[in-house]
């Protein structure tokens, strides 16, 4: 195995929602960054996960969400020559928000060459196994097919979605007994909906269920919509796998095994029974199973949820977290929680993305600082997006101030997420 080491400012550990724009507003703002990737692109969840929804930018009423990911996001539009509507076009039914889908090749490609262009060393299909301190630096150690990288660096910024710097640290994480279903994507093609009436097929998923032909979990919310929906969605977003735990490999192979098992008999159900899915064509499989949560980090503040749904102002608030709280489950598929007026907008505050009593190092996305149903609505990638941008613009700016990321005044936080898109704080 070929030995190499390198010396830079800040590493990011996970170039998903999160980490990529970390590590895009950390190299703009000067400093030297690398970013490393587990996977074979940038976006995690939103591109080679294949939940390409980033949501909510904005409500009816106002942006909630903007910056760098907005940026990327409207860029990768224009490519597809597609205008984005504003929201005073939009009209937020069944959510108090919008989801926005993009084009996962052209998103993860423009990303890409975005932190290129912002000089981010990227690193992909390679992994943090060990991370110390030497002083105020550290030494962070990680591995490639043929290779083993030894990086020096002042801040280290996890965005690995399982916590995966922090816990090689053995500093604390909560994880629930029970968590949320993960979902494998895949998309159907082919259905004529033409001929899909909806009782008859509510009619064949329930005798199909009865006799042993799906399981449950094969539709996930079979609770709160009719299975038509699925056929909608071309299953899409439509499967659960119960006991998600991709916090290991062992876990995540295991979940990438159920996924796809409950994608193949799905398809080949939907085929054989479903009166207009005769020539359904199972399109696209994405490339690994999705868990929905891993590992909160314990950080300088909890947030909790009377917090995030009164919308408490901190003193250092970062970003917003517009969502209402998504929680999945095995009961009746998920439970929807929703603020009581769309003016109410959470915040994030920067002590929840501080690992308690640790010095140089950040954390974004959905392992920050909170509780497990304040986190089932502060997951949504556009604040995943928006916590990554403030954590790599707090530790760009630790370097250039000679200080922790941690004594970074907030305001100058939010200053220079602002001049880079950002929604004021």
């Amino acid at each position: 195995m070929r030995e190499v080491r390198e010396t830079v400012d800040v590493v990011v550990a996970g170039g998903g929602t999160a980490g990529h724009v970390a590590a895009i507003q950390a190299g703009r703002a000067g400093v030297k960054v690398s970013l490393i990737e587990a996977s074979s692109m940038l976006g995690g969840t939103m591109t080679d996960g294949g939940v390409f929804m980033p949501n909510h930018w904005h409500t009816p009423r106002q942006a909630v969400v903007q910056g760098i990911g907005w940026d990327l996001f409207k860029r990768s539009k224009d490519i597809e020559g597609l205008r984005v509507k504003p929201f005073s076009e939009r009209r937020a039914i069944d959510t108090p928000g919008y989801y926005s889908n993009v084009n996962v090749p052209i998103y993860a490609t423009l990303a890409e060459q975005e932190a290129l262009s912002a000089d981010v060393e990227i690193h992909f299909h390679e992994f943090i196994g060990e991370a110390e301190q030497d002083g105020n630096e550290w030494i962070v150690t990680s591995y490639a097919r043929g290779i083993k990288r030894i990086t020096r660096c002042k801040e280290l910024i996890d965005c690995s979605g399982d916590a995966d710097v922090v816990r090689t640290l053995g500093l604390p994480v909560v994880k629930a007994d029970k968590r949320q279903p993960g979902t494998l994507q895949y998309r159907i093609e082919g259905i004529d909906m033409q001929q899909v009436w909806k009782g008859e097929v509510q009619k064949l998923y329930d005798e199909a269920m009865e006799k042993g032909d799906l399981e449950k979990g094969d539709w996930a919310y079979f609770g709160i919509y009719p299975f038509v929906w699925c056929l909608q969605m071309g299953g899409h977003n439509s499967t659960h796998i119960y006991g998600c735990d991709t916090t290991d490999a062992d876990g995540q192979t295991a979940a990438n095994i159920e996924g796809r098992k409950r994608m193949l008999r799905m398809y080949k159900w939907v085929r054989e029974k479903v009166p207009g899915a005769e020539r359904a064509i199972l399109k696209q499989m994405y490339t690994r199973a999705l868990s929905r949560e891993g590992c909160r980090v314990v950080g300088e503040h909890i947030v909790t949820l009377d917090e995030f749904m009164s919308a408490a102002s901190y003193d250092d608030s970062i970003c917003n977290a517009f969502n209402y709280i998504d929680l999945h489950n095995e009961d009746n598929g998920c439970d929807e929680i929703f603020h009581e007026s769309d003016e109410l907008i959470p915040k994030v505050p920067f002590r929840a993305l501080i690992p308690k009593d640790t010095n140089r190092l950040l954390i974004a996305g959905r392992i920050l600082s909170a509780d497990r149903k304040s986190l089932a609505g502060i997951r949504a990638q556009c604040t995943c997006m928006a916590m990554g941008q403030a954590v790599g613009a707090a530790a760009a700016l630790a370097i250039k101030q000679g200080k922790y990321s941690r004594d970074v005044a907030v305001a100058d936080i939010v200053d220079l997420t602002v001049e880079n898109g950002a929604v004021p704080i």
